[in-house]
């Protein structure tokens, strides 16, 4: 068993319904496979206000913690120190330290 997997949704500039195809399938197989932590590459978009896929992935995905689906799902941006959340995951994955600082509006982790 693995704990960590890093997705990139955004990778090939798919369409959004590609991307959450991708998304949705990638979220089941990694379950399955008794992933732990995901960190997902969605891309941010250039407008300077989350693209449209950054948008789905993201409302997605807390619909998706909000149903019991998932466990923990941290925007990017939030994955820093003053997250409880985002410390107790670091703690328990290191390979998550790299996305730790909340800079990145373009990822968000996820515990399944």
């Amino acid at each position: 068993m693995t704990a960590f997997c890093e997705i990139n949704i955004k990778d090939g500039m798919p369409t959004v319904e590609e991307a959450m195809r991708y998304l949705r399938g990638e979220c089941e197989r990694l379950r399955r496979e008794k992933y732990r932590v995901i960190a997902i590459i969605h891309g941010y978009g250039s407008t300077g206000k989350g693209g449209a896929i950054c948008q789905k992935a993201r409302q997605w995905l807390k619909a998706q913690e909000k149903q019991k689906k998932l466990k923990t799902v941290i925007f990017g941006e939030d994955f820093e120190l003053f997250n409880f959340d985002a410390l107790r995951l670091k703690g328990q994955y290191p390979d998550l330290a790299d996305y730790f600082g909340g800079h990145n509006h373009g990822v968000t982790v996820v515990e399944l």
